[in-house]
């Protein structure tokens, strides 16, 4: 069985990767900004069907990613609240 420095020692390692993790999906985030920006100035004024529908679809892709990113954020809040208690 670890001892308490080993698991805390492992809890810290397990919140470097998730932080590592969420700085990965802010860089994905910046780029699908830069994606979603260059789209909708090339569109601009077009009434086509599929434009709309990438723009939904890029738009929700960035919904589920903040929320990919605040629940790595929690789960590094909460993992550092252990280490703290234990």
């Amino acid at each position: 069985m670890p001892s308490v420095d080993e698991i805390k020692l492992y809890v810290a390692a397990s919140v470097q990767r998730t932080e590592s993790a969420a700085i990965g999906i802010r860089g994905v985030l910046d780029r699908l900004d830069e994606a979603l920006a260059q789209l909708r100035l090339t569109t601009v004024g077009s009434v086509h069907p599929t434009v709309a529908q990438a723009l939904v679809r890029l738009e929700e892709c960035r919904g589920k990613l903040i929320e990919a990113e605040t629940l790595a954020r929690g789960a590094i809040d909460a993992a550092d609240q252990y280490r703290a208690i234990i």
